[in-house]
């Protein structure tokens, strides 16, 4: 068969698929991990949609974890040791802490995800690109247990967010918001899940804010 020929065949069969420009690593919560999701709306989870929506250009991989807190420097450095590589690295954590409601919550916090930083720019690169997510709104309304504290819970958040960005400019990261994304509608479950319309406007943000992410 001629040479011509065979690349056709083999570029048809996929054989030479192009892989991904861009990988980056999501250390996050449940709202990363997308326990939280019914079964039948697990597809809209935010990372998959991004992933899926930038036509191969991007691979996500999802460090998402239920119940996640930033002080959670032990699992951090467990994933970094199982990656052996990325281009980029997205920290999504926050509303976890927000439970924490006394003076000690933000400064912990920034401490925490500043060691973050410091022990993935060891490992990839100290030019890795790091991106700040600022955590997601609630629906005090649909709050559970943390429900009598709903209004602190909701300043912290927004404390969290105003930190981070700080932060992010301090240490040369990138830093967005996902506070006022998601539809009190869409957090009907507990007051801080989104379901999966919630997760279609994560991801609709996140897809346009990693496209301009400084790689």
């Amino acid at each position: 068969m001629p040479r011509v020929l065979i690349l056709f065949f083999a570029l048809s069969l996929g054989v030479f698929a192009q892989s991904p420009s861009r990988t980056a690593i999501v250390f996050g919560d449940s709202i990363t991990a997308g326990g939280a999701l019914p079964k039948e709306q697990r597809d809209h989870l935010w990372v998959t949609q991004v992933q899926q929506q930038s036509a191969g250009t991007l691979m996500l991989i999802n460090e998402g974890k239920g119940g996640r807190p930033t002080n959670s420097l032990t699992e951090f450095e467990a994933m970094l040791s199982r990656r052996a590589k990325t281009g980029a690295l997205i920290i999504a954590l926050g509303m976890n802490d927000s439970r924490d409601i006394t003076p000690q919550c933000i400064p912990k916090a920034v401490a925490n995800v500043r060691a973050m930083i410091e022990k993935a720019r060891a490992a990839y690169g100290a030019k890795l690109p790091v991106l700040l997510v600022g955590p997601t709104n609630i629906n005090k309304a649909a709050l559970g247990p943390t429900k009598p504290i709903g209004n602190e819970r909701e300043a912290k958040l927004r404390e969290l967010g105003a930190a981070f960005e700080k932060l992010a400019a301090e240490t040369k990261c990138e830093f967005f918001s996902l506070f006022g994304i998601v539809p009190d509608a869409s957090l009907l479950k507990d007051g801080v899940h989104p379901d999966g319309l919630g997760n279609d406007a994560i991801a609709k943000v996140m897809g346009e804010r990693l496209k301009a992410l400084r790689w």
